[in-house]
């Protein structure tokens, strides 16, 4: 087919361009010293590769064949592989980005966003108790009383069932060696409401629920570790907490459930709390004010969240009116219950899943600067391209070919990376978080991942898909050299202050974060954690009353005591920074409530003689308790000062008298009188405000299973098994078990912070190493792009070191700049960090002077090679080559 003439003209003139350029190209290299055969072949070779795409395209928005797609992936790797430099840096930097990306959201999926493992998971929901208190407060407590649970499931419709459940050890005896197994006391519905039936044997039934049932599910685990994976297990007896139960069903492999650490191995009816120790005895399941309970519920097919929520408040609100001693005040929340069980964990995990997604912009960034500039010195070959035939929209789409590729092979190498940085995760994150042992680089990681990858391709490769579609190429043609123009070097200088400014961001937020651990672990707790060491003992309420376990401990204690070494013993309940805390209401002389909502309310903790010289406690006045204070002694009562502070201000505590909302028996509380003022402690979280707190000697109001604190004179780490041989000697069948020093619970409390802020350092780090390499690619392309300028400056008498003042002050002109926006940006930030992560402080504007010189020292390590480069340009040889 014969082409018009003005077409057969317009080939003509082309082809007379490019044979023009061929020849400039030879005498080009012929003069910078390479023979004429060399010239020659690099030059043909180098205009060869345009000669590939001599062809018209479609558009390149429109249908796109499998030929087609296939040849631009194959001018992509062609023209990757003419510059392996640049397709190494830019795989390397994609690769780091989305690595840390994949390996952070594998993280965060298992966590908070993998559905819990039961049926129709999403009908699960938490009931929480609130309490509404005088001005409207509302602080969150424990669930429900278990009257109150009977009452909910006999008046709730909206619900298929409700389950109420605690957490509890059982001390297991006659399968060898007395062992301590963490466990759950439920209701009959339990099981049913998950929607798992046990592999073996049948659920709990409802008659069960009642004294004397004493029936048993124990665990896969349990199943096969102590019962030796027996097919006849179901129906067996074993001895827990001193009597016989039946084992009536094994559960399935991998059931865990309430998500407890250690996981619960054992579950067992309400009937282990309707036992009582003494006759006459008002058991837990008459107890409406005991209020210590979870509630879990599985919604109606159809019924909204909403809708259960307004008729448990009702259910609430009426309980409130009808039980006004033990329920005023008292309402509902209702969450999913997936929301409950990830609890705290969500908002560091969010922070640190924002972090890496930061440093990934940064490699995006990083990249498109380098595609930018690569762009700019293939103007000519682009160019070319287009004058040979194909449309600017096929060259756009090469372009954007080639950034595709770039990421594809970034994101293999990130999952590879990836997969190691779980690893690393998951060894260095606390060890309480549920989900982190079911971690990996699963399905729904790998479509994240590939979805990052399409975004950075795309984010990477349109601005010079763009300029292509703007270029001019009888233009580009015509010029000698090929250099970037004054919107390009704006772009640049535009990315290169973004990725400053989110370099900041991330370096000021990871100051912030260590400054704020910092202060965290130097906070005094109130106590000295140092040579302690702690354990406890399962006394069974079927062998031991509460007479009888006063009386073990009043024996024990002094035997320990006379261990050696040992400087100091007592037990305490809770234990400071052992993660609970006990709340328990009380009355003023001439401020007695009228109801359990009017009522003051305090921390509190039951301890033995010698317990604060043994924490190392200071007592500000009076005394403490000695073995003198026993059930038959007069009540006594120890307070913190914030407890003085806020409820005896101006006035002398000591001798001053409270009664609090405890007793030992079942007559009227009575007044206690205060008898010491001890200082502050920090009893759940070194970052807590302290808040008023009361003690009670043991034996006048123990209430679970205490801690036993021996503090000794050197190392502690052949005090727990000299423990274990002395009670073992009182009473073989016991269980000693949470043996730990107070270091460690001193280590688990600061965990959660430390692995956030070791992350988001990492994660700064890298962001900031990032940023550096951008820097000085640019400020490299800068100075080729400006080597005729700088000799032209030479020849006309400028000095080596103004040369490299002006790359250096363009540099830190930028660099300036991206901290000026960052710090604005982290400022904001600063607040917003604060209400998620408290150990953080609102204001730490001391952060942003180090934030300054680590940028100024990393750009100025950045700018200083090219600067240098800049600086050793021959003029003569510039000025010819010109």
């Amino acid at each position: 087919m014969r082409l018009p003439l003005w077409r057969r003209r317009q080939d003509e003139e082309l082809d007379e361009e490019l044979r023009s350029h061929l020849q400039m190209a030879i005498r080009d290299r012929v003069e910078r010293g390479e023979s004429l055969q060399q010239a020659t072949d690099a030059a043909r070779r180098e205009f060869g590769n345009v000669l590939l795409v001599k062809e018209t395209t479609r558009d390149m928005w429109g249908w796109v064949s499998i030929e087609q797609l296939w040849q631009d992936l194959v001018y992509a790797g062609r023209a990757l592989r003419r510059t392996p430099g640049f397709t190494t840096a830019a795989v390397l930097t994609l690769a780091l980005g989305i690595g840390a990306n994949a390996a952070m959201f594998s993280v965060v999926y298992a966590v908070i966003l993998r559905p819990l493992p039961f049926p129709d998971a999403d009908r699960l929901m938490a009931i929480n108790g609130l309490v509404v208190r005088d001005a409207g407060q509302v602080s969150p407590s424990a669930s429900s009383s278990w009257p109150d649970y009977f009452d909910w499931r006999a008046k709730a419709q909206t619900f298929a069932s409700l389950s109420a459940y605690h957490d509890t050890n059982f001390t297991v005896t006659g399968l060898g060696r007395s062992q301590h197994v963490p466990g759950a006391i439920v209701s009959a519905e339990f099981f049913a409401t998950l929607g798992v039936a046990p592999s073996l044997g049948r659920a709990f039934r409802r008659e069960e629920e009642h004294a004397g049932s004493n029936v048993i599910v124990v665990s896969d685990q349990f199943w096969r570790s102590q019962l030796g994976m027996s097919g006849d297990a179901v129906g067996r007896t074993m001895m827990v907490n001193g009597r016989s139960f039946t084992i009536i069903a094994v559960m399935p492999a991998g059931f865990r459930f309430p998500i407890t650490f250690p996981p619960p191995e054992l579950w067992t009816t309400i009937a282990e709390d309707a036992q009582v120790e003494e006759p006459g005895d008002t058991p837990m399941t008459a107890q409406r004010g005991a209020h210590f309970l979870q509630v879990i519920g599985r919604l109606k097919e159809g019924v909204r969240e909403s809708a259960a929520r307004a008729e448990l408040e009702t259910i609430a609100s009426a309980l409130a009116q009808q039980y006004p001693e033990d329920n005023a005040g008292r309402s509902v929340r209702v969450v999913p219950e997936l929301e409950a069980v990830v609890g705290s964990a969500k908002r560091p995990l969010l922070v640190l899943l924002a972090a890496v997604a930061c440093v990934l912009l940064i490699a995006c960034v990083n990249l498109a600067n380098l595609m930018t500039a690569r762009g700019t010195a293939r103007q000519r070959e682009l160019a070319l391209r287009m004058a040979l035939g194909a449309s600017r929209y096929r060259v756009a789409r090469l372009v954007l070919t080639e950034s595709l590729v770039l990421a594809v092979a970034g994101a293999a190498l990130g999952l590879v990376a990836g997969s190691w940085l779980v690893r690393l995760l998951v060894h260095l994150s606390p060890t309480n978080i549920r989900g982190l042992d079911e971690v990996s680089m699963d399905a729904a990681v790998l479509v994240f991942t590939a979805a990052i990858a399409l975004a950075c391709g795309l984010f990477v490769g349109v601005a010079p898909a763009m300029r292509v579609t703007r270029s001019q190429p009888r233009q580009d043609l015509s010029e000698t050299r090929t250099t970037a123009g004054r919107s390009q070097r704006r772009l640049l200088n535009a990315l290169i202050v973004v990725e400053t400014a989110l370099g900041v961001l991330l370096l000021a937020v990871a100051t912030f974060l260590v400054r704020g651990f910092d202060r965290l672990t130097h906070t005094d707790p109130g106590f000295d954690p140092s040579h302690v060491v702690t354990l406890r003992v399962g006394l069974p309420d079927s062998r031991y009353t509460y007479l009888k376990k006063v009386a073990f401990f009043d024996e024990l204690l002094p035997e320990l005591a006379r261990l050696p070494g040992i400087e100091a013993v007592s037990l305490v309940a809770p234990l400071p920074l052992g993660g609970s805390r006990f709340g328990v209401s009380f009355d003023l002389p001439g401020r007695t409530a009228r109801s359990a909502a009017e009522r003051l309310s305090a921390e509190f903790a039951f301890v033995g003689p010698d317990y604060f010289r043994a924490m190392r406690i200071p007592l500000r006045r009076g005394r403490e308790f000695t073995a003198a204070d026993g059930d038959d002694a007069p009540r006594v009562v120890v307070i913190n000062e914030a407890f003085a502070q806020q409820y005896f201000p101006g006035e002398e505590p000591l001798g001053k008298r409270i009664r609090p909302g405890l007793s030992t028996t079942e007559d009227e509380t009575p007044w206690r009188e205060v008898v010491g003022i001890a200082g502050n402690v920090k009893q759940q979280t070194l970052n807590e405000r302290v808040k008023p707190l009361y003690f009670v000697p043991y034996a006048q109001g123990m209430i679970t299973t205490p801690h036993i604190v021996l503090r000794s004179a050197g190392p502690p780490e052949a005090v727990p098994e000299s423990a274990r041989k002395l009670i073992a000697a009182r009473d073989p069948e016991l269980a000693v078990f949470d043996v730990r020093t107070m270091d460690e619970y001193f280590g688990r409390v600061v965990a959660s912070p430390r692995f956030t802020t070791l992350l988001l350092m990492l994660f700064a780090v890298l962001g900031v190493a990032l940023s550096a390499v951008g820097l000085y690619g640019v400020l490299a392309y800068t100075v080729v792009q400006r080597t005729h300028e700088f000799g032209v400056r030479f020849a006309l008498g400028a000095r080596p070191r103004d040369v490299v003042r002006g790359v250096m002050g363009g540099a830190f002109a930028l660099v300036g700049s991206g901290l000026l926006v960052g710090v604005v940006a982290s400022m904001a930030l600063n607040r917003a960090l604060a209400r998620t992560l408290d150990f953080v402080q609102p204001v730490d504007a001391a952060a942003y002077p180090i934030v300054a010189l680590v940028l100024l020292s990393v750009a100025a390590v950045a700018a200083y090679t090219p600067a240098r480069r800049a600086a050793r340009v021959d003029p003569v040889t510039t000025l010819r080559a010109g």
